[in-house]
């Protein structure tokens, strides 16, 4: 009977013989060490942000629609979920960090029954969130509001 330990050092010793696969695995433990620490923001952004989507006109084909200012609150959590508010309509959905540098955070958001991914800037200094509208849908700044969730 063969012990599982020798057994699971079997194949191990036969990657690492490979010179190839000796370069590869030091090179594949950076990158998936680096992607899993990227992906953090920082708790002093994380919480409630609010704004207005001001009214703006939809036409499709021939008809022209006229759509209502509205409220909108983004809450941020730390889990990487995140929950969009407007009006009283709630939705569910996740962000990841596609960039980051010193003034800003670049967001892409999936949300539940929503295709399209939208993508948000997250001014650090100033504690603004930006949304970018999908079209025909206009672009928004959303204030820091505060940490504790009130959605």
């Amino acid at each position: 009977m063969v012990d599982n330990s020798v057994a699971l050092l079997i194949p191990f010793s036969i990657f690492v013989q490979n010179r190839k696969m000796r370069f590869l695995l030091p090179v594949l433990f950076l990158v998936l060490s680096l992607s899993a620490y990227s992906q953090v923001l920082k708790k002093k952004n994380l919480g409630v942000y609010q704004g207005e989507i001001p009214a703006y006109v939809l036409g499709l084909g021939e008809e022209v629609f006229q759509v209502e200012k509205a409220v909108i609150q983004i809450e941020l959590q730390a889990d990487g979920t995140l929950f969009e508010k407007i009006d009283s309509k709630e939705t569910k959905g996740s962000f990841l960090i596609l960039k980051e540098d010193k003034n800003a955070v670049y967001l892409e958001v999936k949300l539940n029954g929503q295709y399209i991914p939208e993508n948000y800037v997250l001014y650090k200094k100033d504690k603004r969130l930006e949304r970018k509208g999908i079209y025909p849908q206009p672009d928004v700044f959303l204030r820091y509001y505060s940490k504790s969730p009130t959605l």
